[in-house]
């Protein structure tokens, strides 16, 4: 039997120092570890005109680092997207990194993201949260602080079962602040996507935004997402750059390893006819492939095209998870493309004790077959192209090569494996479960017959 890990890895692990490099300004080098906490590695963003280009991941040697020698990593590992996002914005073309920087006067990029602003839609923004209004502040500052029009900003908090007032306080506080931008709704249905839904009931604006209460966001996550819609008519939803907002137990190390949130910088279009992914063979039943939860958006029409949040999936429910890549999924099965942007970038606090990550994973894997069964018994065309498709799938998740199990280093517990194996084993009680507690979720039949009449 495996052995317990809360307290495994404490011997060799050493916090990870997250850092972000704008590589038009002067480059610095990292200081000598502090002996109290020692920061022997860094996880790098590297961003240009404030896109994010690529990740690297350096050593500290007890001495510190130079910026020179970050500035030569950086260019050793990015040297292809910073070539290719200079000739993009028509700028000359460099052949090293200095610490002084890529001095650039009014880019392309940034020209093009002001003027869009000019004239930028209005958005909603949902957070469902339950009890935890710290966070939850933090959360809305940080979108009524990013660079979008404030005019063009309502932000919905869905309070889900909530056992006290402090969450509509927070929202009434915030409410007067910003003259009506922030509103509150209840929803005493247990679960996120409830909230969700509660929250889309009241939302009159083109696009609807979602994010978490652990997330804060970018300054410029409401416009890369608006950019991606008007620049995609077809698109259904968009999905953005998760990162990790600190890197500083065991637990969020494996979870960055487990797959974490981060979808890579290329951006990408989904579709379920074109724009296959060559390399995905059980596409389009990749669990979380087309992106997360903490930052997602849709076309609210589209959305409720395709019947919301199923209730009976996620957290708050007997089935766990499920019902971020449920929606996504269902976006693509009802004919929506989805795009991938990661120039939207969200920050999202990973649970920080091993115990939380154990919980997570096997929730992760209940609710990954909780949503493959609610669709595969939605409509046997999707149960044949399931099963047709399952024996390639499988090769895939156990190949190390696979985007879920690429990260994993010698140090990710088997346990985890196992708990989330467990998980899966799980999932078709845990749906069954949360289905006869919350009822059917019919919308692939309700949009047959809509197309009909």
């Amino acid at each position: 039997m495996a052995t317990r890990m809360s307290d495994r890895g404490s011997d060799t692990f050493g916090p990870v120092r997250l850092v972000e490099i704008q590589l038009e300004q002067p480059i610095s080098g990292f200081p000598p570890p502090d002996p109290d906490q020692p920061h022997n590695q860094a996880l790098v963003l590297v961003r240009l005109h404030d896109e994010p280009l690529a990740s690297l991941h350096l050593d500290i040697p007890p001495e510190g680092l130079s910026g020179a020698r970050v500035a030569e990593a950086i260019w050793q590992a990015c040297e292809e997207p910073i070539r290719a996002h200079l000739a993009t914005d028509d700028l000359p073309p460099v052949s090293e990194i200095t610490t002084t920087g890529i001095p650039s006067e009014e880019p392309r990029c940034q020209r093009q993201r002001e003027s869009f602003l000019q004239d930028a839609p209005a958005v909603t923004i949902i957070i469902p949260t339950r009890e935890r209004p710290e966070r939850l502040r933090t959360c809305v500052e940080s979108i009524l602080g990013s660079a979008y029009p404030l005019d063009r900003i309502r932000v919905i908090i869905a309070d889900n079962a909530p056992t006290s007032e402090r969450t509509r306080a927070l929202a009434d506080e915030l409410s007067v602040a910003t003259a009506g931008r922030v509103s509150y709704v209840r929803e005493d249905a247990r679960g996120s996507a409830s909230a969700r839904n509660r929250g889309l009931a009241s939302v009159d604006t083109e696009v609807v935004a979602m994010t978490d209460d652990d997330v804060v966001v970018d300054r410029y996550w409401l416009t890369e997402i608006t950019r991606a819609f008007a620049g995609n008519p077809a698109a259904g939803a968009v999905s953005g750059l998760l990162w990790p907002s600190e890197l500083e137990t065991p637990a969020q190390l494996w979870f960055e390893q487990y797959g974490g949130f981060g979808r890579g910088f290329e951006r990408r279009l989904f579709d379920l006819r074109a724009n296959r992914p060559p390399d995905e063979p059980f596409y389009p039943w990749n669990a979380g492939l087309f992106g997360t939860g903490n930052n997602f958006s849709f076309r609210t029409a589209a959305l409720r095209d395709i019947g919301g949040f199923d209730p009976a999936l996620g957290n708050g429910t007997p089935a766990l998870g499920g019902v971020d890549s449920e929606v996504l999924l269902r976006t693509i099965l009802c004919g929506y493309q989805i795009v991938y942007e990661p120039r939207a970038v969200a920050y999202h606090a990973h649970r920080a004790d091993y115990e939380g990550l154990r919980r997570q994973v096997y929730a992760y894997g209940a609710g990954l077959v909780a949503y493959y069964l609610k669709t595969v018994l939605a409509d046997p065309r999707f149960a044949l192209d399931f099963g047709r498709k399952l024996p390639a799938g499988i090769r895939w998740m156990l190949s190390p090569e696979s985007h879920i199990n690429k990260h994993k280093r010698e140090d990710y517990p088997s346990e985890l494996v196992w708990i989330e194996r467990k998980g899966m084993v799980y999932g078709p009680l845990a749906y069954m479960r949360s289905r006869r507690r919350y009822g059917p979720h019919r919308v692939y039949r309700q949009r047959r017959r809509a197309n009909k009449t």
